[in-house]
């Protein structure tokens, strides 16, 4: 059971699940690309280029790590009743907002984020702003929250 089905009020029903886009992943596999890339090359060729490219290599790797742990650790949805909105693994941060008193939610898409429909929300919510980044289709999200106050 996951963190939004486990604290659902009595009478609450989940109306929809945000999910985060695979853009996520975006760089951490262009770092480990050019790093696999640069490390396989031949010490004996250049070894400023090899151990550039395991450095590379460890950062990309780090930075992959991360963003699993973002993944893993990410809960957004509507309900009938409000928005959760839950990031962290060890640590939580969670945002419930209920419909009632949402005060506004911001969409920010890039060129890329409109190409490959993901952006990022920014909830406002008595002068507390949050945002969550690389939200697939960030457009049905806020369409749903009208929706469910409307």
């Amino acid at each position: 059971m996951n963190y939004i089905e486990s604290n659902l009020q009595p009478g609450e029903e989940i109306k929809y699940v945000a999910k985060l886009h695979f853009f996520l992943f975006a760089q951490p596999i262009i770092l480990l690309l050019i790093g696999a890339l640069l490390a396989s090359s031949p010490k004996e060729i250049s070894a400023m280029t090899h151990y550039a490219g395991l450095l590379i290599l460890f950062f990309g790797s780090v930075s992959l790590v991360q963003r699993l742990l973002v993944k893993i650790g990410s809960a957004y949805a509507v309900t009938n009743k409000r928005v959760v909105l839950k990031t962290g693994v060890i640590s939580r941060r969670a945002i419930d907002l209920v419909l009632a008193k949402c005060e506004g939610l911001h969409i920010k898409q890039s060129i890329l984020g409109r190409m490959f429909n993901f952006g990022t929300i920014t909830v406002t919510t008595g002068g507390v702003t949050s945002s969550y980044p690389f939200i697939a289709d960030p457009l049905a999200f806020r369409r749903e929250i009208n929706t469910q106050i409307g």
